[in-house]
């Protein structure tokens, strides 16, 4: 029970975080913002001694400067950008619910024995929602086809953290954020469905 109110306790204190950021519409508060999340998550891909690491920053310096110039070059990027992260908390969060009550059928359990069937078609089903609402309500062409390609994206981002959390024998890649764990454990769905999906929106 305190661990899931912490999690919440936390889950709450970056939302709040993220909309002062997304309604400030300030490159430089932005740009600050996802070098630091970067350096920190790189920083992490060292400390848990995670193979290969070219490979890790390159993954996530790509995260930080798509984000970076998606929002420099756009001028409706803050909300879209928003959306994007919006959309993949919202497939975790399908996926968590109903993996947690329904998950019977593990995908790739060596790599993530927590990943189930049921769970990712739970989280995809959230995302189309969430897009089908999105695309009647503000008539973005293809959205929630849009949106279930970034569901599929945030599932094998979340499994290739995964993967070297596993090698590594680590749970977490850190405690920085309570609750959750570190860094790369809240980014991991972040960094390969974001950077496709900007080219998208």
């Amino acid at each position: 029970m305190n661990s899931m109110i912490t999690r919440l306790a936390t889950s709450l204190f970056l939302i709040l975080i993220i909309f002062f950021i997304i309604y400030s519409r300030n490159i430089w508060i932005f740009s600050l913002a996802i070098s630091l999340v970067c350096l920190l998550g790189m920083f992490e891909w060292v400390k848990n001694k995670f193979k290969n690491l070219f490979l890790g920053f390159f993954i996530i310096f790509n995260f930080g400067l798509c984000s970076i110039l998606y929002v420099l070059l756009n001028e409706n990027a803050y909300v879209l950008y928003g959306l994007i992260i919006i959309n993949t908390a919202i497939f975790d969060t399908f996926a968590y619910v109903v993996g947690s009550k329904f998950g019977a059928n593990f995908i790739v359990k060596k790599i993530s024995p927590n990943k189930t069937l049921e769970g990712l078609v739970g989280g995809v089903i959230g995302s189309a929602i969430f897009g089908l609402m999105l695309g009647h309500l503000y008539v973005i062409n293809f959205i929630a086809l849009i949106f279930v390609l970034g569901a599929f994206l945030a599932f094998i981002g979340d499994l290739f953290i995964s993967y070297f959390k596993r090698q590594s024998g680590v749970k977490d890649t850190g405690s920085i954020l309570p609750g959750h764990g570190g860094i790369l454990d809240r980014i991991d769905s972040h960094l390969i469905a974001t950077p496709i999906l900007i080219l998208f929106l």
